[in-house]
């Protein structure tokens, strides 16, 4: 679908090569179809980016941002941990079905031949890894939080939210469903239940220990 004309040029550019990247592939897309679907010159995509490195470096600043934005919302207060993980999960989903093009960008894209954008998206997860250890884990007792290992449980969520975006046309013809709105109310409840319940096995587990300690 082409850009609209009454977009920024700057904008036109980073609408165009969310959709190539997404659709062909960052290796596989160059400068000249960027510029061709943007309908605009290659010294324009110079001024505004600098390289086609730095486009994909943008996307994923700008989709990390949104993501960080929501972590650093719903993670705050003193709300229970389920409750927290319930609402970020729900809007999660709703910026993954806004956002499909750049969601798969930022998950499958990793250019081994390219390793800042490695570094560019070690940093961005590190910085929301922060936020959860900082807002989300920080009023759990230390040997609960001993138990909770954010290297396996991050990639874990994440995994879980996002594969479903990645080859949903293919679960919609394997399983005969519609991807609609129900179904995505539905999918965050049933996706926090077997996240949650993994996490809050771990403290009631703690608990179970406080009440009945093992005989010295």
């Amino acid at each position: 679908m082409p850009n609209s004309p009454e977009k920024s040029t700057k904008e036109r550019i980073l609408d165009s090569a969310v959709r190539l990247f997404s659709q062909k592939g960052y290796a596989a897309c160059g400068m000249r179809d960027i510029v061709r679907d943007a309908g605009v010159s290659i010294a324009m995509v110079n001024y505004h980016f600098g390289s086609k490195k730095a486009l994909l470096q943008e996307i994923i600043r700008r989709f990390s941002a949104d993501t960080f934005q929501l972590a650093d919302h719903h993670f705050e207060g003193a709300e229970a941990l389920e409750i927290k993980l319930r609402r970020f999960i729900r809007d999660m989903i709703k910026l993954f079905r806004k956002n499909p093009d750049s969601l798969r960008i930022m998950v499958t894209e990793l250019p081994m031949d390219v390793p800042e954008v490695i570094d560019f998206k070690a940093d961005r997860v590190g910085k929301l890894v922060q936020l959860a250890r900082d807002k989300l884990f920080s009023s759990f007792p230390d040997e609960v939080r001993e138990r909770i290992h954010l290297e396996i449980l991050g990639p874990a969520l994440i995994g879980m939210l996002t594969f479903h975006f990645i080859v949903h046309p293919v679960f919609e013809r394997a399983f005969g469903i519609r991807c609609d709105d129900d179904f995505y109310d539905g999918y965050a409840d049933e996706l926090a239940d077997l996240f949650l319940y993994g996490i809050l096995s771990k403290t009631n587990s703690h608990h179970a220990t406080q009440e009945n300690p093992k005989d010295d």
